[in-house]
């Protein structure tokens, strides 16, 4: 008898337990209501870790507070595709919604870029991969920019009164897209001139050092090196280190890209003709909202051509007031 009793006692127990321990299933969602959305993650993969970067970084952190997502920004230290390949593999295991990368050598990873297409939506900036399953490219039509490069050098050496010499160009890589595109451009408008020789360009890999060294040795080299231009942000402050150094009497004018403090100081004092300057804040900021409209399910365009400017002492001081209030 005792024992039946205390069975009995263990199933009311048991009994007791269980129900209070059933889950309660959430609410259905009224009809036509839409569902609770996940917060998105995006990773933004720049190709080396130049200040040029920071200003990007401020349009990635500006579209997360207005589009309600979240980024982390990948730079490398050196512009190496191994680099990129490591973060790469990180996005792949780190459950990410999307991607946005500058594309350091685009026909050699052309292959993981579409590896990563086929789990999430990949968008490239700055330097393309036209060839890659990417949703679309987000940048500046650099044909265009070197272009106004070439035709900034043009009206440097008119001002100067040079009519020939040499001309030598310098850059981190020249596998990329924005630097083929950009001496294209150069070649088509400052090549064509009668009695200017471009030089074969000179590749520093995105080391300042070796950047600086390559101009000090063009202008040991080429005495009647008339005219430098650099394709990358590093290269202005490089080129601009070199020629002040430089014990010659005549020295070449300089033509830069982008928007280092450096390159606009020698913009502002004259070591600088000009500066071809991009809008790497709408890289960051345009790259996560075509992303998330993808995600959304929208139609985006496969170009995102974010715009360039010549920049010159007669509108430097407007340009760096602007710049100086985008980068707070």
């Amino acid at each position: 008898m005792r024992f039946v009793m205390r069975f009995a006692f263990v199933l009311a127990l048991a009994a007791t337990t269980t129900l209070g321990c059933k889950k309660t299933e959430p609410a259905a969602p009224a009809p036509g209501a839409a569902p609770a959305a996940g917060t998105y993650r995006f990773a933004f993969v720049t190709n080396n870790s130049s200040d040029f970067w920071n200003i990007a970084e401020k349009g990635v952190r500006k579209a997360e507070k207005d589009l309600g997502i979240k980024a982390q920004v990948f730079r490398p230290l050196k512009t190496e595709v191994s680099e990129q390949q490591r973060f790469i593999e990180d996005i792949l295991v780190q459950g990410f919604d999307g991607m946005a990368i500058c594309a350091i050598n685009p026909d050699a990873m052309t292959p993981l870029l579409d590896r990563v297409a086929g789990k999430m939506p990949v968008v490239v900036h700055d330097s393309d991969a036209p060839k890659s399953q990417r949703k679309a490219f987000v940048g500046t039509n650099n044909v265009e920019a070197g272009r106004l490069a070439g035709q900034a050098a043009i009206a440097a050496l008119k001002q100067a009164g040079i009519t020939k010499g040499k001309v030598g160009m310098f850059v981190g890589r020249i596998d990329m897209q924005n630097s083929i595109d950009r001496k294209q451009g150069i070649d088509e408008t400052l090549g064509k001139q009668p009695g200017i020789e471009i030089l074969p360009i000179f590749l520093d890999g995105a080391d300042r050092t070796k950047a600086k060294k390559n101009v000090e040795d063009a202008l040991a080299r080429y005495p009647d090196l008339v005219m430098v231009i650099g394709l990358w942000s590093y290269n202005g402050p490089a080129m601009v280190d070199a020629v002040r150094n430089s014990t010659r009497a005549k020295k070449p004018m300089v033509v830069a890209f982008d928007e280092e403090e450096e390159t606009l100081k020698a913009v502002e004092d004259g070591t600088i003709f000009a500066t071809i300057v991009q809008k790497p804040f709408e890289f960051g900021y345009q790259s996560m909202k075509a992303l998330k409209d993808v995600k959304d399910g929208k139609t985006i365009p496969t170009t995102i051509d974010t715009g360039i400017s010549t920049i010159k002492k007669d509108n430097l001081a407007t340009f760096w007031a602007e710049l100086r209030e985008m980068k707070k």
